[in-house]
Order: structure tokens, then sequence, then C-alpha cells
């Protein structure tokens, strides 16, 4: 057995990408490139759902949608009869795809004052794009529950960074992006440091003189390539060329907004400085300000965590009151938007995973918003937000594949998706269950330390749900999820995907357990294997 080669792997990004081939998602090669789904029901973008139609799919694309649609000859054909195609959800906003560095602040800015701008949450240089990270197993959870299309958006400090959007399809980043640098993100939260802008008043202040001063860069800069005799040549500022668009209204911002008063400063702010703009609702209380919404004819990004801000009156009146308003009060906001017609689209900020986020919407419908508002707010209003509407939102000849095959309600507690062509690439989803006759005798839920000969210390932490496990592997260079893994008798094993410096690593991890210990394998293809033990870490 070859175990000198695996001991790099888990030693040194380097040696992964080097003795790993590149891959792609899901359980096929997608060499075929053309298929038709039958006798299907689809949802279209206005009006009832056509009834026992075909859905042609070629080289990425919808070719054709309708009743008596001739299906190609070169076409895999996939039974639809108890079928309803969906086009792809997408998440509005939110940074669960970002992975953002692990960094020790330096104690001793605390006495030396020396804050930069990046300690006062100053860093629109921060781009999403490179932050992101699409796993396989990340990708498969957001696949099983329909969500094809995510905006990513750094939300920390006051100029938070840019954004990019992504339809969900594979996990190198060149091939997912749809959108690069396309929103900026501004907070009215103030810096925690003692150094300007460190209070609320401060950081109005700031972003009306940033904002202002970057119209007058804009205003020198041209003036100077227009006539330079004469005229002084205004010094270079990295950080107003990247904030440029975002100030004359070329690319759009989105306030982060922790309450309705956080709103009505937003709303103040993009008037005045006359921005293109999105309000992201993170507190729930957009439709406390609807006549000041419609006025300004906002975009409402709406999160659906549902937990009362601190402002709010039912935070100051004791648990029983919050608890109560976050189950039945809060929740109505989107139904509220709805009907007082504010355009809004459903972003993931302040729920932890996918399974939360939608979660979440199901909370809303039982609220009171209406499903077909519902399913707007995850598909065609997000894409018409971000000009998409011509590649994504809805199943029309021409568009994107992103397309969900559920059987039944896909806003359903119940739903079952059965496949989803994501970017065009089929992706078919299989129940992971333990072999058979073969019961569970341990449970592995909890947190594992694993140590290898010659590797560093990796941690595993896992959930056990009878004989079907997920989790996430913690390695020096990331944390990585998984889904499908197997607990069968004693014997635990599971399959983790680990992308480093763009490649796709899979490893195969099998191991014993007895009692809080577990000794095994860790494999990773044809390059060898290395034994491993762990240790259950008390909860």
């Amino acid at each position: 057995m070859i175990k000198s080669r695996l001991k790099p792997i888990l030693i040194a990004a380097a040696a992964l990408c080097l003795t790993a081939p590149p891959s792609r998602l899901g359980a096929e090669d997608n060499l075929h490139r053309v298929w038709a789904v039958k006798d299907c029901a689809v949802v279209m973008p206005s009006g009832a759902p056509l009834a026992k139609a075909n859905v042609v799919i070629r080289d990425g694309l919808v070719e054709a949608v309708g009743a008596g649609i001739a299906i190609p000859p070169d076409a895999e054909v996939i039974d639809g009869a108890k079928l309803t195609v969906y086009p792809g959800l997408i998440d509005a906003a939110g940074q669960s795809l970002i992975k953002f560095p692990e960094e020790k602040f330096d104690q001793a800015k605390y006495y030396s004052g020396e804050f930069n701008d990046k300690d006062r949450g100053i860093s629109p240089e921060v781009r999403a794009y490179d932050l992101i990270s699409l796993g396989k197993a990340t990708l498969e959870k957001y696949h099983k529950l329909g969500i094809l299309a995510a905006l990513a958006l750094p939300d920390k400090g006051i100029l938070t960074g840019q954004a990019s959007f992504f339809v969900l399809s594979d996990p190198d980043k060149a091939k997912s992006l749809v959108l690069k640098d396309c929103a900026l993100g501004v907070g009215l939260l103030a810096s925690s440091f003692p150094v300007y802008p460190s209070s609320l008043m401060g950081t109005v202040a700031f972003l009306r003189q940033e904002f202002s001063d970057i119209a007058y860069y804009g205003l020198q800069s041209n003036r100077w390539r227009k006539e330079m005799k004469g005229n002084l040549r205004p010094a270079y500022s990295a950080r107003f060329d990247i904030m440029g668009p975002f100030a004359s209204g070329a690319k759009p911002v989105v306030f982060f907004c922790r309450n309705q008063h956080d709103i009505r400063r937003g709303l103040d702010l993009a008037a005045e400085l006359k921005l293109d703009f999105f309000i992201c609702d993170l507190g729930g209380e957009a439709s406390e300000v609807i006549p000041e919404l419609k006025q300004a004819r906002a975009r409402v990004l709406c999160t659906v965590a549902f937990k009362v801000p601190g402002t709010s009156l039912y935070a100051q009146r004791g648990k029983a009151e919050r608890e109560k308003a976050e189950k039945e009060i809060y929740p109505r906001n989107p139904a509220r938007l709805a009907e007082a017609g504010v355009p809004f689209a459903f972003s993931s900020f302040g729920t932890d995973d996918p399974k939360s986020f939608m979660e979440g919407v199901l909370k809303a419908v039982e609220a009171g918003l209406p499903k077909d508002k519902a399913l707007a707010a995850l598909t065609a209003t997000p894409a018409a937000f971000f000009g998409l509407e011509g590649a994504l939102g809805s199943v029309v000849p021409g568009k994107i594949a992103n397309l969900v095959l559920a059987e039944g309600d896909l806003l359903a507690k119940d739903a079952k998706v059965r496949m989803v062509f994501s970017d065009g690439t089929k992706v078919e989803f299989k129940e992971a269950k333990a072999e058979a006759g073969a019961k569970p005798t341990v449970n592995v839920s909890g947190k594992w330390d694993v140590t290898a000969e010659g590797a560093p210390t990796l941690s595993l932490e896992l959930t056990q749900e009878e004989g079907v496990v997920s989790g996430k592997l913690a390695t020096p260079f990331g944390m990585f999820d998984f889904t499908g893994g197997t607990v069968s008798g004693n014997q635990f094993s599971c399959e983790i995907s680990l992308s480093v410096g763009g490649q796709q690593i899979d490893l195969f991890i099998s191991g014993e357990v007895e009692g809080d210990a577990m000794r095994g394998t860790i494999v990773q293809g044809t390059s060898g294997s290395i034994e491993f033990s762990a240790k259950r870490i008390p909860a």
C-alpha cells in the first residue's frame, strides 16, 4: 500500500494540486448535451402551469417548452409524468458561500491608535469572487433544495466589499461566475474601535463625504482627460477608482439595514447622493416603512431569519413577547410588502445554511405570503433586480437551463427535488442509505480530532440521522462540507471533496468506531492511503 504519496496531500496544498485531476459536479460526465423532459408540468412566468408539456434542453440552454413540442432524436428522454419543472431558485443576497480568511487582530493597536481602513470597516476592495467557496458537497446542499444561483456579498464594515453573482453549477468559480463586482455593500453600523467613524452620526457623515469626494474626483479626472493643458492632474486613488461606478449610479449599492430606522437613513442617503440602490432588510421591518419605500421606488432584499432587532419594542418587553413576535409578527413582513406592491426578493442573510433559508421562506408563506409571490421572490424578481431576466428566473426558450424537477410543490415542507439542471448540467439525486440489513450500532455525532502519521491534526464535525451522516472536515486549507456518509454496524464511511488551488480532491474516509474512538483509513483515489485515529471531543 502506497502511504508516502498521500501524506504530502494532507500536509501541503501544493501537493494536493499536483496529485489531483480536475472534476465536475454530478454523477455523470455530462458529455451528452441534449435532454427532453417528457409529459411534465411546467411552472410558467404568469398564469397556470402547463400540463403534460415537454421541455427540451440543448447545450446548456432551454431550447423549447410546450405541449406537443417535438422531442429531438438525439435527446435523452426523462419521464416527467410525475414531475413539475420549476425555474431554479435564486438567493438574492447572502454570504454563506464566502469564506473569510482567519485574521488575528493586533492588540497593540488599542494602545497606539494606529487603525487602518480595514479596521475602520472601509474595505470596498474586498471581492466576493476572491473569497467564494463552491465545494462539491456545498453545491449539493443547495441543489437538493432547488437553489441554483446566488449573489454573494460581504457584509462586514461600512464599505463592506463587492458582490458577485454565480450559478451554482461548478466548483470552479470561473465557470460558475455570471456577474463580477456587480454591487457594493454599505453598512450603517459604526466601527467598534475608538477611531472615526465610531458612531452612527460619524458613519453617516463619512458616507456623505466619501461619495461626494468620489464624485468630485471623477469630475477632476474627466476634466483633465478632456483638457490636459492648464489643468492639474488629480492624484490617483485606488479606493475612489473602485467606487466610481457605484457613486455615479452605474452600479448599485446595497444598504445593510438592521431596523426600520436604518432603512430610512439608507433611503435618505440614496436620494441625496443619487445612488442606484437596494435595501437589505436585515431587521425584518421594511413593512413598517412601506410609504417611504414606495415613494423611493425601492427594491428590497428581504431576509427570512425573522429575529427581532434590539431597537424594537418587542425586544424590550421580555423573552416571551420577543419570541411571540418572531413567530407571529415578523414572518408577515414579506406578505405585507407583497400586498403593498413593494418589489422584493429573498435574501439568506441571517440564516446559517440553505436549509434554514428555505425554512424561513416557508414561514413567510405560512404567515400569509401567497406561494406565487414567494416563488417570484426566489426566481423572476431577483433575476430582474440584477439585469439577468434574459438569462434566469423562468422556464423560457433561450434562457440558461437552471431548472428544478420536483415531485409536487417545491414550496412545501415535504418537497421532493428529484434532479436539477444547473447551468445545463444534469444532477440527479439518490438518497444515501446504509447497507441493507446493517443497522447502526454506534452514533458518530459530535466533534472528532483526527490524527494521521506525519500529517497535521484535522477535525471532523459529524451529524448522524439513522444510518446517514453529514458534516464538515476542518483542515489547514479551510472547512469542507459533505453529505451522504453512512454508518453500517460500527463502520463509518464518507467521501469528502476538498477544493484547493482550483482543484477538486476526493478523499474516502472509512473507520471502525468503538465508543469515543475511531480508527481507519483515508484514501485519495489511486494516490495511496494513510491510516488515522480519531477521538471524540466531549461536548
